[in-house]
């Protein structure tokens, strides 16, 4: 499988690629391990998309920060070729919000916003057809191929993208390296209120908040999904499954995103809007943190 390959040119020397990610549907979740993957269910992609090859890199985030005066620093910084990092939610979004404006004239026919991935999308496109813990495969020595993880959190850190096994949609650094920001709000509980086989809710979700404007977005204040694990986190944190949540304005230096490009609501991107009534805002039990302790431990449940 080699899907379609498609690159933006975000500065000179600096390219962001993609791949094409077909419709389809997917098994979710796990059995075996935490609640709030259960249960395993049929979920449909009922549209196609292009997902960013790695995470976006110091250097391709950098792109940004440069052109719109934003102040940021990774904190393994001086590494163009590693992950951007220490990046809230709300600073993804409006580096998605730049690329959607400044690119325009170079997406894919059809694409018309660059954004977060649902979760739903994350973890279809991290699978790619397989059912195992990883995309290699079940257990540890299948992780080492495909990602890196379980370092120490005062000397480990994160390493270049694209050195491990790329999974069949050819894709890198889906387990470990820097946990992904999704668009998503969290709730613990979602997949227990979804029918088997029914479309990803997060799609039309997220076109609702996009067609709000990205200064809606930037005013949210609902916790929302991360997924993959990171250099720091052990083996059964980063697998294909394993969910993970924190608020949208906290920054950590193993939090990072790729970015997702999907048929939208291109023009109003920009435009100011009320924020959407949340529901219960998906608020899930366990506390999030920037050092090792309570963040990465979850209590088995049921």
């Amino acid at each position: 499988m080699n899907p379609p390959r498609h690159l933006l040119h975000l500065a000179p020397g600096i390219e962001m690629a993609f791949r094409h990610i077909l419709a389809d549907s997917f098994r979710m979740g796990s059995r075996g391990f935490y609640h709030d993957e259960k249960p395993v269910h049929r979920v449909t992609i009922p549209h196609d998309f292009w997902l960013g090859e790695t995470p976006v890199t110091q250097a391709q985030f950098d792109s940004w920060t440069n052109a719109a005066g934003v102040e940021h620093k990774n904190n393994f910084a001086g590494h163009p070729d590693h992950p951007a990092e220490s990046m809230d939610w709300r600073q993804a979004n409006a580096f998605c919000a730049w690329l959607t404006q400044t690119q325009s004239a170079h997406l894919p026919p059809g694409f018309s916003l660059a954004c977060l991935p649902t979760e739903a999308e994350w973890e279809y496109a991290c699978r790619a057809g397989t059912a195992t813990e990883y995309y290699t495969g079940d257990g540890e020595a299948a992780l080492v191929r495909a990602g890196w993880f379980g370092e120490d959190w005062e000397k480990g850190g994160t390493h270049p993208v694209g050195k491990k096994s790329p999974n069949a949609f050819q894709l890198f650094d889906l387990h470990g390296n820097v946990l992904e920001w999704c668009h998503d709000r969290w709730d613990a509980s979602a997949y227990r209120q979804r029918g088997e086989g029914e479309p990803d809710p997060g799609f039309a979700f997220r076109r609702v908040e996009w067609s709000q404007g990205l200064a809606a977005l930037e005013r949210s204040e609902a916790p929302r999904v991360l997924r993959g694990g990171s250099w720091f986190d052990s083996a059964g944190l980063c697998r294909s499954a394993y969910r993970y949540w924190s608020r949208p304005d906290v920054r950590t230096r193993n939090f990072g995103f790729r970015v997702c490009l999907v048929r939208g609501p291109a023009d109003s991107q920009n435009r100011s809007g009320a924020e959407p009534v949340p529901g219960d805002a998906g608020r899930g039990t366990r506390p999030e943190s920037d050092g090792p302790g309570g963040a990465r431990e979850k209590n088995y449940e049921g």
